[in-house]
């Protein structure tokens, strides 16, 4: 296909073909992922989640996204670094894409940690919280692959998740925006 695209005279058309030759590579490449159910061969390991959030969150000024981290994890979090990224990331880029900005909210007690991640969107419709975690699923009103998403994104965040023992859940806020809960249990190094 990119050979085909270099051999296109049309420059437009070119563009057109070659954009959607990407998506559909990023589309295989995260089908693949989310199929082989993220690899997760690294070892557990005690994770700064504080500087993880002020790595993800200097990711996003330096793409000129607003992403604010609020509260604080008094010691790390055992799990497989990468991976806590990856569900990190999907679940602040969703808010910064479809709500215009994300807020990390991080809490803890003994037993887990929680990381809430808050945006100022539409929101999700009730009977759509749960779907929005099927592979592909899509809210078409709001959520197109103009935006670049390819539905696969929450599935992913939730099954890392679910790997790491926690879970991923998702509630309207009372004010407007929607709120993605990443819960991960505490475990001793």
């Amino acid at each position: 296909m990119r050979l085909r695209a270099d051999l296109m005279d049309d420059d437009e058309q070119r563009l057109r073909f070659e954009a959607d030759r990407k998506e559909m590579e990023t589309m295989v490449a995260q089908t693949l992922e989310f199929m082989r159910g993220l690899g997760g061969n690294e070892p557990r390991q005690p994770v700064d989640v504080m500087a993880l959030l002020a790595t993800v969150q200097a990711d996003n000024r330096a793409m000129g996204r607003t992403v604010a981290v609020e509260g604080r994890a008094s010691r790390p979090l055992v799990a497989v670094p990468s991976l806590l990224k990856r569900a990190l990331g999907n679940l602040i880029d969703n808010a910064v894409l479809y709500g215009g900005q994300a807020t990390v909210h991080v809490e803890e007690t003994p037993a887990a940690l929680l990381l809430r991640i808050a945006d100022a969107g539409p929101g999700i419709p009730e009977a759509d919280l749960e779907r929005v975690f099927e592979p592909f699923y899509r809210l078409e009103a709001s959520r197109s692959r103009a935006t670049g998403g390819t539905g696969l994104g929450l599935g992913i965040a939730r099954n890392i998740a679910r790997a790491l023992g926690g879970d991923v859940v998702l509630a309207n806020r009372p004010a407007g925006g929607l709120e993605a809960r990443l819960t991960l249990p505490r475990r001793d190094a």
